[in-house]
């Protein structure tokens, strides 16, 4: 689970970032942020599953209304963890 703070930082950069977030099916304003991160691997083949390979983590908000689910980048929005150089790790 997500700690509280790390929501409200989740929420402050969405905010920066997002002016008026509107559901693209429902067009309702209320939003909740899912309790945890999505890591969407990447695949090259559509007929097998590589684990352990590129991967695109995320943060996912979900319409109070309708239920859409937006997922939003982790890396884009500078919330990947820093490696001991100060650098974003890459998922490779």
């Amino acid at each position: 689970m997500l700690s509280q703070e790390k929501k409200q930082e989740i929420i402050r950069i969405l905010n920066e970032r997002i002016q008026v977030l509107t559901c693209p099916m429902c067009h309702q304003h209320s939003f909740i942020i899912a309790d945890g991160y999505f890591n969407n691997t990447i695949q090259d083949n559509l007929k097998s599953i590589n684990l352990g390979g590129s991967s695109i983590p995320t943060i996912a908000i979900v319409c109070s209304h309708c239920g859409f689910v937006s997922q939003h980048a982790l890396g884009a929005l500078g919330l990947l963890p820093s490696d001991s150089n100060g650098k974003q790790e890459e998922k490779k």
